[in-house]
């Protein structure tokens, strides 16, 4: 059995929650998430939200970096490092 990674999770979250509807397949690990895959603030919310749920951690003011919500990447990096 593999191990779904941090990555993949979060994809299923932005498609459950934000992007209901597009395939999780079709975005990849180092697409923008404002840019290309068009997310606005009130989604961004949301995802925050849902990275808290999905994952049980708590993100702070000083998490909350334009440069750490910029690709999947950098989110999963985040909830990694909260994660311990």
């Amino acid at each position: 059995m593999s191990k779904i990674t941090t990555q993949e999770r979060i994809k299923g979250l932005i498609v459950e929650k934000v992007l209901v509807g597009v395939d999780p397949n079709d975005i990849k690990n180092d697409s923008e998430l404002v840019s290309e895959l068009g997310l606005d603030s009130i989604q961004i919310i949301g995802l925050i939200g849902g990275l808290e749920e999905e994952f049980d951690i708590v993100l702070e003011d000083d998490d909350l970096d334009f440069e750490l919500f910029s690709t999947i990447d950098s989110l999963a990096k985040l909830v990694d490092a909260k994660l311990g």
